[in-house]
């Protein structure tokens, strides 16, 4: 079994911290993936809120949509998380990997995305198109090693190895029995 330090300092000088590397690391590492996902987490919000003040004027002439897509980006994957997953009773780090390269979309349950639009106040279309760009690429420093071209994985088994207390699986089914009508 490999060192917790070591794996997270492995994946935190990673050449390309992206999803798909990731995803990697949680399937070699199942065992650490709340850290992992936390630390991809903080990794990826830093570089976010960095980006997200760069934003020009122009921002204000982007169609509805693009605004939409944008504001379940920031939620789900930005400044918005923390309060976003608080509300819901779900770790920050859950929503972290909810994003097409880590989870593989057509295996998310129906009643996931229509809740998570319901929650945010967007078509469920936009949920989708959110976690199709996910947390855009984050930059990390230099590795010996590349991750492979890894498939996402299937929501069921991400749920699995998402570590979630009886709290937060309650919660989650919660939100899963949420049919997102009014």
């Amino acid at each position: 079994m490999a060192n917790r330090d070591d794996v997270l300092n492995d994946f935190t000088i990673e050449e390309e911290l992206s999803p798909e590397t990731l995803k990697v690391y949680l399937q070699r590492y199942p065992e650490y993936t709340q850290d992992l996902l936390a630390l991809f987490n903080e990794l990826s919000m830093n570089d976010l809120e960095v980006a997200e003040a760069s934003l020009s004027l122009e921002t204000k002439a982007m169609s509805a949509e693009v605004l939409r897509v944008q504001h379940v980006r920031q939620t789900l994957f930005g400044s918005g998380l923390r309060e976003f997953a608080r509300d819901l009773g779900l770790p920050r780090g859950f929503f972290t990997g909810l994003n097409a390269d880590i989870v593989y979309l057509a295996s998310m349950p129906l009643g996931l995305l229509k809740a998570l639009a319901k929650k945010l106040d967007v078509h469920i279309q936009d949920v989708i198109s959110g976690m199709q760009q996910g947390d855009g690429q984050a930059v990390a420093m230099k590795s010996d090693g590349k991750p492979g071209n890894e498939a996402p994985i299937g929501f069921e088994t991400y749920v699995e190895h998402a570590d979630l207390t009886e709290e937060e699986r309650r919660a989650l089914n919660t939100l899963l029995a949420d049919d997102g009508s009014d």
